[in-house]
């Protein structure tokens, strides 16, 4: 095992023991009689908690004298948080160490999410948010989102400032807390420390542009003698980042390529070098101001007052290998730059992070009645109400136009219109054209013996004559066009119940019984607005349901929503305002086309939880190492969703935009548990402590049956001072609602097609089919033949790689999901020296996941169906071509499948040390917190049908990378504390799988590099270095206030850069893997407590 990795991983030991060494010299320096001082934050283990009469620790549910665990757990305080410039709880939760995979923050605000826009989720061990279960003072707390159906818990609605820690539980715990505790478990603890009136605010200010943030809460509580009250209110806001607000993401997205001599290059060289157009670093995006037409030339661009062929203002950009230059001075006439979407306005005013707005109110109280049972009933109330609104910019608006559109381009019958046969023909007419057209192909017809001055368009019979009306296609960008959503978000959480002693359980050593009983309701209701341009409406103004092709017409008996007819009017798709050259994104000539084809595409999704749970534990029996402890409870949940679409999304109405179908049902899970906790050795030589603990529930869920699950954990004690502990767990998890109750919910993805001619394949003259050229695999081309599609003959312009619409859906034809959880590992804390407290923590994880639910990509499914050698494979019946005559993909089916097996195994490390002195007579406290992961696997297995076994393993990858470690350092001087927190993330490879071949930018898929003789080979690039973000404050603690100031990333490190089409991302910005994207930001902390 490559247990330490490469030698760059050293780093993070040496940046630790430097801190070490400078302790332990100050120790030999200075006295040691300092005055004890407060414990601080980030550690694995606190002290504080002894104090209690009675504690629960995350991981158990026995209550216990001392806040011990067997099992691995990091705790995390908000107050350390907030000394490093935290205060809300995603960011929190999505930067601690056992934290990976891709994890959902506001920055996926303009992709289609599980919970919907404007919702961030946790996911420990890169296993994924569902097999993450977050809890809420100890309960279970109940999935929110909006639009399709979400399936894990908003933690935008959690009010941060009101959070006294965060306990992170590293192992499967589903015996202990039920389905979807298969990762870990996160468990929020709310203050309820109030005594009298609060007041706290924390405000951000970043270096940069926008995105200003202030966090203000109040609070009052009262404790009396028989219970206690207390109720917080907490405001926060936040402003919109826009991407042109960084310098990182400020830039258009560009090509990050290396060569093969490790430069990395960025300049695309393509279209300067081969078709002489004008080009900066940009790579090249969406184009828009531009129609195509169907002739040769495809798509001529918008050029006022100027054409090269016969279209009023239009020009061709680019034929047969080269940029049309029509009057010979070496630059092409066009430039695809100024038609590009990338780095235009619409681009750089997307949000990087979006405005936000949230109010949470949070009350808890307990009155406990006289008598020998402390009857004590306690109530627990959260409300959260947040508002989202993010733009994610406009995309291409592209319609076909019918033939005889009175505005059609190409209808030599509208005003305005040619027959564009003849105006290409006046391409090939155009001298300079003539001249280009000869010289590039001179040496082709010098093999057919043609002299070069008769190498012209005719000899190939490229002139088309006239062609009467034909339908055209503009591809435009329409300014508001499905760029803006706003969404809200409210919760209700109300939890009550009795708790209290069982004095008649005495017998003997079997005591101290104790219950509770509970039942928490928690319903939450979201709702989504988004405005664009209805496909519909857009279709009956051109045309498209009149039997000549007459706007706002519909007499061939299409079935139309009863909205489409009312208020039609002519769209007319050439009008000058919607090609704004450079600009790109423009709008309707007038404001009733505007206001006729606009909508809103609204959304409503409720889901309810609710959850009873009663239980008691106490002692046992004598043991030789104490005496036993043991549980039992039982649970019912039941989930309900409602999430209902208007028509404009359950039916897809928006042009290009993807369909939602909501969800509407519900299931319950009915559940009975037990855990025993044995002391079986104590006091002895080499057992100063021997405890084993066993816990186990049976659950039973509506619809996928019942299933047993158990957890065995032995912790051993050989001195007093170490600790070595194991813990072995099975989980079950069966589908939650969205994966049973989701109806279709679709988008769009570029998808590659096997059974597309490639260009490759085709003729370089006549643009056909030849057989010769074409290197595809037999397989695949005989599971086209199979699927119904020739592959000789499906052509779509070369182009292999299209966008296609997936639907996305839940199934109740699906397994539960079974797993097996280990970890091994060990605590020690020095017991020599009492001048200094030194801790370390060594654990192993191993959690194995089969019948795992997945959303299948679509090119899994391509894969699966097109290189099945038997010529069976059942996923073929989940894609789904056009029968109007193209055989293009129309729709692909990706719903949940089980594949066989996820894994994900790995170390923590955690190291806490804390020490006391003088200097002179100045009492000091040194503290260093050290949390690391090394990551050895994040593997996924898939066997198909014939025994073939597919694994990949992500592990060293942008969200899986080898190494990731928080580093807090503390220096605490009378009422100041200063602070230094340092968050590493180690470099990250591609998967060799994923790597490109080398290849050169001319006649390969390269951009940037020219290949040899006279260059080098290169490669899409997504690699990054070791990534540190440095933060500090300085806090003073007075009795009435406290004021806090500081820097996050003080060094203002900008987040890695990865080519655009290898990872998720923002201009090259990689986004979800954990690297800062605000820059640096100066925070203010003032609070008040009078």
């Amino acid at each position: 095992m490559d247990f330490w990795g490469r030698s760059r991983d050293k780093s993070l030991l040496q940046i630790l023991l430097l801190a070490l060494t400078l302790t332990f010299t100050a120790n030999a320096a200075w006295a040691q009689d300092a005055e004890e001082e407060d414990e601080d934050v980030l550690s694995a283990e606190t002290d504080e908690a002894a104090d209690l009469d009675k504690v629960v620790v995350t991981g158990s549910r026995l209550q216990r004298e001392t806040y011990t665990s067997i099992s691995p757990l990091q705790i995390i305080t908000a107050q350390g948080s907030r000394e490093a410039g935290l205060i809300d709880s995603a960011e929190i939760l999505q930067q601690s160490t056992a934290s990976a995979g891709q994890q959902i923050d506001l920055s996926f605000s303009g992709f289609v999410l599980d919970n919907g826009p404007g919702a961030s989720t946790v996911d420990l061990r890169g296993l994924g948010a569902g097999r993450t279960l977050v809890l809420l003072n100890g309960r279970r707390l109940a999935p929110s989102g909006v639009e399709g159906a979400p399936s894990a818990p908003d933690l935008n609605l959690i009010p941060g400032g009101l959070v006294q820690q965060y306990e992170v539980l590293l192992d499967g715990a589903s015996s202990i807390y039920g389905s979807d505790a298969v990762a870990g478990v996160t468990n929020i603890i709310m203050r309820r420390d109030f005594d009298g009136f609060e007041v706290d605010v924390f405000y951000n200010q970043p270096d940069h542009d926008n995105g200003e943030n202030y966090n203000i809460n109040a609070a009052w509580g009262r404790n009396f003698d028989r219970g206690m009250f207390g109720i917080g209110l907490e405001y926060n806001s936040a402003d919109e980042i826009q991407v042109q607000d960084r310098p990182w993401t400020g830039q258009c997205d560009k090509n990050h390529e290396i060569t093969t001599n490790g430069e990395i290059r960025s300049q695309e060289i393509f279209y300067s070098d081969v078709y002489n157009m004008p080009w900066d670093e940009c790579r090249l995006g969406l184009l828009a101001a531009r129609v195509f037409v169907p002739t040769n030339s495809g798509s001529i661009y918008h050029t006022p007052g100027f054409s090269n062929g016969g279209w009023p203002n239009f020009s061709e950009s680019s034929q047969y290998g080269f940029g049309v230059d029509s009057n010979g001075d070496g630059v092409a006439d066009l430039t695809f730059r100024d038609y590009d979407l990338n780095g235009k306005p619409s681009d750089f005013e997307r949000s990087l992070w979006p405005e936000a707005e949230r109010l949470s109110i949070m009350a808890y109280g307990e009155y406990t009645f006289e008598g020998d049972w402390n009857n004590t009933a306690f109530f627990e109330f959260n409300y959260n109400d947040r508002d989202f609104e993010a733009n994610s910019g406009e995309g291409q608006l592209f319609p076909n136009v019918p033939a005889l559109n009175p505005f059609n381009l190409c209808n030599p019958d509208a005003e305005g219109g040619v027959d564009c046969g003849l105006a290409e023909d006046a391409l090939y007419d155009n001298p300079g054209y003539r001249a280009q057209f000869q010289q590039r192909w001179v040496g082709l017809c010098a093999q057919f013996g043609i002299p070069p001055e008769g190498c012209t368009p005719e000899v190939f019979g490229l002139y088309n004559g006239p062609i009467g009306p034909v339908f055209t296609q503009p591809i435009v960008s329409v300014a508001g066009d499905r760029n803006m959503v706003e969404t809200n978000l409210e919760q209700l959480r109300g939890v009550v119940g009795i708790k209290g002693d069982l004095p008649f359980v005495d017998w003997g050593s079997m005591n101290s019984w104790v219950y509770e009983v509970a039942l928490s309701y928690t319903t939450s209701e979201g709702t989504s607005s988004r405005h664009g341009i209805r496909g519909d409406r857009l279709d009956y103004s051109l045309g498209w349901y009149s039997t000549t092709t007459t706007p706002c017409q519909n007499d061939v008996g299409a079935d139309l929503a009863s909205d489409v007819a009312p208020g039609c009017v002519p769209v007319n798709m050439f009008a000058p305002s919607l090609y704004p050259v450079g600009v790109v994104t423009g709008d309707f000539a007038t404001q009733a086309e505007r206001d006729y084809l606009f909508d809103s595409r609204d959304f409503t999704t409720d889901y309810t939880q609710t959850l009873f749970t009663a239980y008691a534990n106490g002692f046992l029996f004598d043991l030789p190492g104490g005496t036993a402890m043991g549980g039992i409870g039982l649970e019912w949940r039941e989930d309900e969703i409602k999430s209902i679409p208007d028509e404009v999304a359950r039916d897809g109405l928006f042009f290009g935009f993807f369909s939602d179908g909501g969800a509407t049902g519900s299931k319950w899970t009915r559940e009975l548990f037990g855990e025993i906790e044995l002391p079986l050795l104590a006091g002895v030589p080499l057992a100063s402590e021997l405890t084993f603990n066993a816990s186990g529930r049976y659950t039973d869920d509506e619809f996928y049956g019942d299933d047993f699950t158990y957890s065995l954990k032995l912790g051993w004690r050989p001195i007093p001072s170490l600790l070595l502990r194991g813990t072995y767990g099975t989980s079950f998890r069966a589908p939650n609602v969205r994966e049973v109750f989701l109806e279709d919910q679709t988008g769009f993805l570029n998808v590659f097609d096997p059974c597309v001619v490639p260009e490759g394949a085709r003729d370089p003259i006549s643009g056909g089919y030849n057989p010769d050229l074409d290197q595809r695999d037999p397989v695949v081309l005989e599971n086209c033949i199979r699927t119904g599609v020739d592959p000789t003959a499906l052509d779509n312009n070369g182009i292999t790689v299209y966008s296609t619409e997936i639907a996305r859906g839940g199934t109740t034809d699906l397994r539960a999901e079974t797993s097996d959880s280990y970890t091994y590992g060990f605590s020690w804390e020095q017991p020599w020296f009492e001048v200094f407290d030194l801790a370390l923590g060594v654990s192993y994880y191993k959690i194995s996941i089969d019948d795992t639910i997945v959303e299948p990509s679509p090119g899994f499914l391509v894969n699966e169906c097109y290189n099945d050698a038997e010529f069976d494979s059942v996923f073929c019946d989940d894609i789904i071509r056009e029968d109007n005559g193209t055989g293009l993909y129309d729709i692909i089916q990706a719903y949940y499948i089980n594949r066989d097996n996820a894994t994900n195994s790995g170390w923590d490390f955690n190291l806490n040390y804390d020490q006391n002195f003088n200097i002179g007579t100045q009492a000091v406290r040194l503290g260093i917190d050290f949390a690391a992961n090394r990551n050895e696997e994040a593997s996924v297995t898939f066997v198909d049908d014939e025994g073939n076994v597919d694994f990949e393993d992500s592990s060293g990858n942008i969200y899986y990378p080898k190494w990731k470690a928080n580093l807090a350092m503390r220096a605490q001087v009378s009422d100041f504390r200063f602070t230094w927190v340092i968050n590493y993330i180690g470099s990250t490879d591609q998967l060799p799988a994923y790597v490109d071949e080398w290849d050169e930018a001319i006649t390969g898929a390269s951009n940037t590099c020219a290949g040899p003789p006279d260059d080098v080979f290169c490669r899409d690039y997504a690699d990054t270095d070791d990534y540190w973000l440095h933060s500090t404050s300085l806090y003073w603690y007075g009795d009435t206030w406290t004021l806090g100031a500081g820097i996050r990333n003080v060094f203002d490190e900008r987040p890695p850069y990865v080519d655009s089409t290898e990872y998720t991302s923002i201009n090259r910005v990689p986004i979800g893997a954990g690297y800062d994207l605000f820059g640096r930001v100066y925070f203010l902390n003032l609070v008040w407590r009078p």
